[in-house]
């Protein structure tokens, strides 16, 4: 772990170019480096652990990384341009003011990068890198990823700064939990797994209202199931209208109504989910 997010821990050694070449060669654990040289090109890496490792200000380029592990290490100011990261990983690694240009990486290869949230800004700093070198076009199947992890820590920034300038909550705790729901229910409506979780959960309340209040709202078969009950909510919320169940009180037409919004609801985020993944 890094003492000075921004400084390598002592007992570092200064490499130049040929020292480090040689080091790869012998070792698949480099560790308690700095190196000095300002680019660092065509290089193709495979199974090195860098530990407490600077590259910072460095010119990456043309190199392929491949199942590499990033650990402590600094990219202040670095460059990266042509670069290729292979089932790489980075933990705990300062990007602060890094340029990517032409990356071929997973964004998730960056998550456990940044996890002091006190740092959230050189977070938003690299996913936003990521999403614009994404949209210029050097990996599109990525950007939605990029999108993901940028809004997800955006809300963490933004409730940080309020929170360093004595924001009164009123005017930051509702947007702040609003994108939080957002992010627990649909993943701001890039992960497909959140809403179809937050879509079964939904449809069991709803079944289970339903069918615990269903005689005091509905005029109900002979003979009420949990069958019936979840086909009646089912149906519903997917406004095809054919139920068993029909409404006998205001209360019981204010449930229908409910259960036909939140089915329209799903059906939008889940087509807005999948456009986002479908369409790049």
């Amino acid at each position: 772990m890094l003492r000075d997010f921004f400084k390598l821990n002592p007992q570092f050694e200064t490499f130049d170019a040929e020292k480090f070449n040689q080091q790869l060669l012998v070792s698949k654990h480099l560790c308690n480096i700095l190196y000095s040289p300002p680019e660092l090109a065509e290089k193709r890496i495979s199974g090195i652990t860098f530990e407490n490792v600077s590259f910072s200000k460095t010119a990456i380029s043309k190199a392929t990384f491949k199942e590499c592990i990033f650990k402590d290490c600094l990219f202040i100011g670095t460059e990266f341009h042509s670069v290729e990261f292979h089932d790489c990983s980075f933990e705990n690694c300062n990007f602060f003011k890094a340029k990517l240009s032409s990356v071929y990486a997973k964004p998730s290869q960056f998550r456990k990068a940044i996890t002091d949230t006190q740092y959230s800004n050189i977070a938003i700093h690299l996913y936003q890198q990521l999403r614009e070198n994404y949209y210029q076009g050097s990996q599109v199947e990525f950007k939605n990823e990029a999108e993901y992890y940028f809004c997800l820590w955006k809300r963490k920034n933004d409730f940080i700064q309020a929170k360093r300038k004595n924001t009164k909550a009123y005017k930051y705790l509702p947007n702040h939990i609003i994108s939080w729901l957002y992010w627990a229910t649909l993943g701001y409506g890039y992960k497909l797994t959140n809403l179809i979780v937050t879509t079964f959960l939904i449809v069991i309340c709803l079944v289970s209202a339903n069918h615990l209040f269903a005689d005091f709202l509905f005029s109900t078969p002979t003979q009420k199931s949990i069958i019936k009950t979840t086909y009646f909510t089912v149906t519903t919320m997917a406004t095809l209208g054919a139920s068993g169940y029909t409404p006998n009180t205001d209360i019981g037409y204010l449930f229908v109504i409910l259960n036909v919004l939140t089915g329209i609801s799903i059906f939008s985020a889940t087509i807005n989910s999948i456009f986002k993944k479908v369409i790049r």
